[in-house]
């Protein structure tokens, strides 16, 4: 049997949280070496024990990824312990400051964009770098439909959102000619534990269930589409963004 993904290294940010952590296990299931950064080394440590006691392979490091020295020490550390760099999946962000643009604080502005877009070119850079010189590799930044289309519960977030788009398009074209494909995956409300008050009810009013393609994906369906976008399938896929959501988030 295939596996396609064995024995890649991946680093993967933002990777204790509930789509990130998806995302370590699929890729650690499917025989990668999975690196996963954050900032809260006891929720990273508790999710790599989790995939080294099912016997994979997970390494857990503390990494601001808005601080670009950081990162760079983390991508180090990555090609120290397993000697490459295969995939990279910018996943770190969050839709913070929730309230109305006239109400929106400099320094809170400053501090969406560096979380959600600043942190994707910093950790993009350095494991270009890595990857030119092995002449291949895969990023996968994780945009948002916030990025898409209007939003006025976040203008920052959906700002940011919507520059990784643009990220993904421009590193794409820079880097094609080293065999690095940088895809995008824009995601809209998740089926995650951290926003459980917000998901819809799974049935309808006459008691009928929603149909699955109405109803928001589950982290797994995001870590799936991951899989794919770092899979041999993908080879000829670069520059792209893929949304993932409830069809009754399309407008």
């Amino acid at each position: 049997m295939e596996q396609p993904h064995k024995d890649q290294v991946v680093i993967i940010t933002g990777g204790a949280g509930g789509i990130g952590s998806g995302m370590a296990k699929a890729f650690a299931d499917e025989g990668a070496k999975v690196v996963i950064a954050g900032r809260d080394q006891a929720k990273l440590d508790n999710v790599a024990s989790g995939i080294e006691n099912d016997g994979n392979t997970c390494m857990a490091l503390s990494c601001d990824v808005t601080e670009p020295e950081q990162v760079e020490k983390l991508v180090a550390a990555t090609v120290a312990r397993f000697g490459r760099l295969d995939v990279l999946v910018n996943n770190a962000g969050g839709a913070m400051f929730v309230k109305p643009p006239e109400k929106l604080r400099p320094e809170q502005w400053r501090a969406a964009i560096d979380l959600n877009l600043n942190s994707v070119f910093y950790c993009s850079a350095a494991a270009g770098q890595q990857m030119i010189s092995q002449n291949g590799g895969r990023i996968i930044n994780i945009s948002s439909v916030a990025g898409i289309k209007n939003s006025p519960a976040f203008i920052h977030y959906g700002a940011a959102k919507a520059g990784v788009i643009n990220l993904t398009k421009s590193m794409a074209a820079c880097w094609g000619e080293h065999n690095i494909n940088v895809n995008c995956i824009a995601p809209g409300l998740t089926a995650t534990e951290g926003v459980a008050q917000w998901l819809p009810a799974k049935t309808k009013e006459d008691g009928s269930p929603v149909p699955l393609l109405e109803y928001p994906p589950d982290p797994q369906h995001v870590a799936d589409l991951t899989l794919f976008l770092a899979a041999p399938g993908s080879a000829r896929i670069s520059g792209e963004i893929f949304p993932i959501r409830a069809l009754t988030e399309i407008v």
